[in-house]
């Protein structure tokens, strides 16, 4: 279709005019200026104390009702702002702030170290407040742990005669932690000597000691026993964490602590009217030397009081029957309070000879029948080692090392360079003493031995190869090597038969009896109605020696020992059962039971 110039120009007019009705129908609106914080795309914060300096968050705003230059930045911990504080400010349109810094801010508004805690941020230009928006963040703690007791005038005298009541209660508080805080702190006790600056800490098993616990841990600290020291305490605090675990240390508080020796005496004296052969004078008391943990020795006694004495002439080292009570002992039913101004032991049983002995680590104090010869914790001592030319390692072929005084084990043994250890049962590794077990009693070992520096800090032997008289003195407390002594053919004869009650016939349990001097066999047996045969080899019958063999070599054999008339012709005990004392002395002869 063709439109021809009339059409055309209707046609633009009306155009035109419909242009000019709908421009003037048309309102053109601008949006109302804002100031407005943005919502951060993180709102769950974790601080984390290993790096305070990194960011902890970045808030963002749009300002279009203020010149800017000068934003304060308001915190709260409720969406009402009815208690906001400042926490910064910004002359551009965002604010930063480190983790340590957020962190402190948040304790200060009474947030609990790493529970969530619901914060409310926005932004103050002169007039204009911004939207809020919220974060949770969980922090972690500054403040340390306070000792809240003991204080500084704490002073403790700690005493053997009360080893099991309280002595201390050390408590404190955490103060950036809440009361229903889920975290796991680990705290721990530790006190060092005070001006040490905890360089060896010793830690408390528990923040409440007894006596003797307190006593033990004050000691391993450092301070001297009868000697006011100063000690002191502090509280570590430990968080375990995947990346390092975090520890705060309380401020130490210094207290005043005198514990008491725990160390042995070397001898306890009995000095008393009830000990014959001392009575009340410092001119003969009754020696009872320690051998390991007990004292003990043969004593007479009668139907009087006496007391213990740890220093020879000094009455104030007196132990009376109270004292011993309170530390826990047990007494033989002999044993009395004489309820004297002193309340020193009775002895109310039959007067006569007693072997006494004292346990310091049983805690009893016993009474039994005299002891004749020689007087040990154990009738010898085992060596084992490749040291020992006649042992090596193996319960095959142990040396013993006899009984042959009080406290002393001695016996002539073939060293060789190499390691060993003493055992104080036969076959059985856990009775076994190292060196450093000697060394840290106090013993006084001979030159000739050291630590081997072996998985079990052996013994070991650098002298020149050969024999030696071995010595074990746990009296003096000495280890020595002396020249070579003729004494026995055997170290030790063995018995072995139903008439030796420890032993019976088997080789699994023979009692040996020791040779204790030049020739003479000596030791405790507990003997019963029956047979037994003396051995020379351990586990050989064919080295077996019988009656008729000591009686036709012209043996004096005592009465209580006769032919049993059985097969072998072993000995038979005739006597009344119980435990004697059985040598056969090689020199003179004689075979007795005493």
């Amino acid at each position: 279709m063709k439109i021809n110039k009339l059409t055309a120009l209707l046609l633009s007019i009306f155009l035109a005019f419909a242009a000019c009705e709908t421009e003037e129908s048309i309102e053109i609106t601008t949006p109302d200026a804002t100031f407005t914080l943005l919502q951060p795309v993180i709102s769950n914060i974790n601080l984390n104390y290993n790096f305070p300096d990194n960011e902890a968050f970045t808030i963002v705003w749009n300002d279009q009702l203020t010149s800017g230059g000068n934003y304060m930045v308001e915190l709260s911990p409720d969406a009402l702002f009815e208690s906001p504080e400042v926490i910064g400010s910004s002359t551009t349109d965002r604010f930063t702030m480190t983790v340590g810094e957020f962190n402190s801010i948040l304790l200060g508004e009474g947030a609990d170290a790493f529970e969530p805690f619901a914060v409310f941020m926005r932004v103050i230009s002169g007039s204009e407040i911004s939207n809020s928006v919220s974060f949770s963040v969980s922090s972690y703690s500054e403040a340390p742990p306070v000792v809240t007791a003991p204080d500084s005038t704490f002073t403790l005298v700690l005493l053997e005669t009360t080893p099991q009541d309280e002595a201390i209660n050390v408590t404190w508080d955490d103060p950036d932690f809440g009361d229903n805080s889920t975290v796991d702190v680990i705290y721990e006790v530790q006190i060092a000597e005070n001006g040490s600056d905890f360089a060896a800490p010793v830690t408390l098993s528990s923040a409440s000691r007894t006596h003797e616990e307190f006593n033990e841990d004050v000691l391993n600290a450092g301070l001297a026993a009868e000697e006011a020291g100063s000690l002191d305490i502090r509280v570590k605090a430990t968080i375990e964490m995947d990346g390092g675990n975090m520890e705060r240390y309380s401020e130490p508080v210094t207290i005043t602590v005198t514990p008491y020796s725990v160390e042995l005496a070397p001898i306890l004296y009995v000095v008393g009217a009830g000990a014959v052969d001392a009575g009340w004078d410092w001119s003969t008391p009754v020696e009872l030397p320690l051998q390991g943990t007990k004292y003990s020795g043969n004593i007479n006694l009668t139907n009087d009081a006496f007391r213990f004495f740890t220093i020879n002439g000094d009455w104030g080292s007196g132990l009376n029957y109270p004292y011993y009570e309170a530390v826990g002992y047990t007494f033989d039913s002999n044993l009395t309070n004489a309820m004297d101004g002193d309340s020193n032991f009775f002895f109310n049983g039959t007067p006569g000879e007693y072997f006494i002995e004292v346990d310091t680590e049983a805690k009893t104090i016993t009474l039994g029948p005299p002891v004749v010869g020689p007087n040990c914790n154990f009738d010898q001592l085992w060596l084992v080692g490749a040291g020992i030319v006649d042992a090596g390692w193996s319960w095959d072929t142990p040396v013993a090392l006899p009984c042959t005084g009080n406290g002393t084990y001695s016996g002539n043994v073939a060293l060789t360079n190499d390691a060993f250890r003493f055992f104080s049962i036969n076959n059985e590794w856990g009775s076994g003493t190292n060196y450093p077990t000697y060394l840290g009693n106090g013993y006084t070992i001979d030159a000739n031995f050291e630590d081997a520096m072996d998985g079990d800090n052996n013994f070991f032997f650098n002298g020149t190869p050969g024999t030696y008289f071995l010595t074990v003195d746990d009296i003096n407390k000495t280890i020595t090597l002396g020249p070579e002594q003729l004494e026995c053919e055997f170290e030790q004869l063995w018995l072995v038969g139903a008439g030796v009650v420890d032993a019976g016939w088997s080789w699994d349990t023979p009692v040996a009896l020791p040779c204790t001097g030049a020739g003479v066999y000596s030791g405790e047996v507990a003997l019963t109605n029956d047979a037994f045969r003396f051995f020379t080899i351990n586990n050989e019958w064919a080295s077996g020696i019988n009656y008729p063999t000591y009686e036709g070599d012209g043996y004096t054999i005592d009465s209580d020992l006769i032919n049993a008339m059985d097969g072998d012709s072993n000995f038979f005990f005739n006597g009344t059962p119980g435990t004697y004392t059985l040598t056969v002395d090689t020199g003179n002869l004689t075979i007795s039971v005493d």
